[in-house]
């Protein structure tokens, strides 16, 4: 069983001893490469294998993983199935097995599914380190980086619980089942929800499809024609919610708190289409990642979780620099 701690915004136990393996630094190209951030000679080979393709938080991680990688005289590597699925995770993962890189960072799509594959790379000698996401089953795995998402979920309680004074009926727009960190986001939510007196109403899932989410939300209106606010543990249940509380002329009277500040979020939040983002710090689980690698790839490996903070935006905020951990990006720069 591996334990889990929390940590500030500095790198904590992992940053110090990864500095001292530091080489030659070197910049993130526009986008996360495939053999970036060239190495030093011997330097390690990190492959990240993310969760989706084109997705912000996985961009934005990448960026973080591919500089810290740099510095640290390592070659990187990013690759992402098309969907969020181990279907096409998979054959990415077996192709990783076979080039048996030094050090893989993954964020399984699924918390069975991907544990074969995953095993076959650790049988090929690669260290492994979980971002994200993660298996049920995480015996052999170097360490594991990723969001404290139920502590997510319910900061998220407690936005929407102020935004809405205290009381009415709220919704949770889940991603899909199976995905370790969406269903501890939705989790926190519900609990911290019910302990603040609200009533949650449903808890569906919208998966990345945008308009689907439009049409859960459309069918809980026809329900709960009083429905007073909205969670979303995705961007993408964001855009659904913000699509059918428009062409429901009801943007003004539910209110809306979305997961993750990517580019769209944002232009959202400025907008005024949600009033609230609880978002992950993706640049930092990247950094802390890789330096997990490297001192897995020294013999240190904790076989520990632990758990980065989520940063609440709101309108006022968003300009601010004490939220600029959490803001994503479509590629590096």
């Amino acid at each position: 069983m591996s334990k889990s701690r929390k940590i500030t915004l500095t790198a904590g136990g992992f940053l110090g001893a990864a500095l001292l393996l530091a080489g030659c630094t070197s910049s993130p190209g526009a986008t996360p490469g495939s053999s970036a951030a060239p190495s030093g000679e011997g330097g390690p080979s990190i492959t990240f294998v993310a969760g989706v393709k084109g997705d912000p938080f996985y961009i934005t991680m990448a960026c973080g993983a591919e500089k810290a990688a740099a510095e640290a005289g390592a070659s990187f590597d990013f690759q992402a199935p098309n969907s969020f699925s181990p279907t096409d995770q998979i054959p990415i993962v077996d192709g990783v097995s076979a080039a048996a890189p030094d050090a893989l960072l993954i964020a399984p799509t699924d918390v069975e599914s991907m544990f074969a594959p995953i095993q076959r790379v650790r049988d090929a000698g690669t260290k492994v380190v979980q971002v994200d996401t993660s298996l049920t089953d995480t015996e052999g795995i170097s360490a594991s980086i990723k969001t404290d998402d139920y502590a997510g979920g319910q900061e998220a309680a407690r936005v929407l619980a102020d935004l809405v004074g205290g009381e009415g009926e709220v919704l949770l727009l889940n991603f899909q089942p199976g995905v370790s960190t969406t269903e501890a986001r939705g989790q926190g939510f519900v609990d911290e929800a019910e302990k603040l007196g609200l009533t949650v109403v449903g808890s569906e899932y919208g998966g990345t499809e945008v308009e689907k989410s439009a049409q859960i939300v459309d069918a809980t209106l026809q329900r709960h024609p009083e429905l007073a606010g909205i969670f979303t543990t995705t961007d993408y249940g964001a855009q659904g919610a913000i699509t059918s509380l428009r062409n429901a002329a009801k943007l003004k009277d539910v209110a809306l708190v979305g997961f993750d500040a990517s580019p769209v979020m944002v232009e959202e939040l400025r907008a005024g289409n949600l009033q609230a983002i609880v978002s992950q710090q993706a640049s930092k689980i990247g950094q802390l990642a890789v330096e997990a690698a490297l001192l897995a790839l020294e013999g240190e490996e904790s076989g520990e979780t632990v758990e980065v903070p989520t940063i609440t935006i709101l309108l006022e905020d968003v300009d601010s620099p004490s939220v600029r951990d959490a803001l994503q990006t479509d590629s590096c720069g």
